[in-house]
């Protein structure tokens, strides 16, 4: 078995914590976005850290009641023997997990799997004095040789960025983008 990365550690910890559990409501609790979720969790059965729920009824624990018994109408995932082993040793790490929603946070979902809209690039006009053209090529790496160019009295850069490297331009001294 491989060195499980941090996701796999909150899954691991949050599925300890929560008793048998279903991915949506395990996306919620630990803020992650529900499709690397899935295949987080195909991952970790594969490597008998986790399995299905075969009983009809489930019973997980919540924070009012000590366990809960209820009819399962999705599809539940518990720790194996190896996973409640692994869970033990990690547990000591501090992850911060979000106390469950009483609902489930149908907007919060949304927003987590709709987070690469926030890394699609912008189109952006950008005009910037000769003597910052150094430090506008450090930011942009790459993308710099792919910007339509324009010199003039100002170098004029058009094309596609991203939020991250606007962001950054935005702190150069006599940067102007559009």
């Amino acid at each position: 078995m491989n060195k499980m990365d941090m996701l796999e550690k909150k899954i691991l910890v949050a599925i300890y914590e929560m008793g048998p559990t279903f991915i949506s409501k395990l996306s919620n609790r630990i803020l992650e976005n529900q499709n690397v979720v899935t295949e987080k969790i195909k991952k970790m059965q594969k490597e008998k850290i986790l399995q299905r729920v075969e009983n009809i009824m489930v019973t997980y624990k919540t924070k009012e009641q000590n366990k809960v018994i209820k009819h399962r109408n999705h599809t539940y995932y518990q720790l194996t023997k190896l996973g409640e082993k692994l869970a033990k040793e990690v547990e000591e790490v501090q992850l911060d997990l979000r106390e469950a929603f009483k609902t489930y946070n149908k907007s919060l979902q949304n927003i987590l799997d709709n987070e690469k809209i926030k890394e699609q690039e912008i189109d952006v006009v950008i005009d910037y004095p000769y003597g910052k053209d150094e430090e506008v090529k450090k930011i942009l790496g790459e993308t710099y040789n792919n910007l339509e160019r324009t010199y003039d009295k100002m170098i004029v850069l058009r094309g596609k960025i991203s939020n991250e490297q606007r962001d950054e331009l935005n702190k150069i001294p006599n940067m102007v983008i559009i």
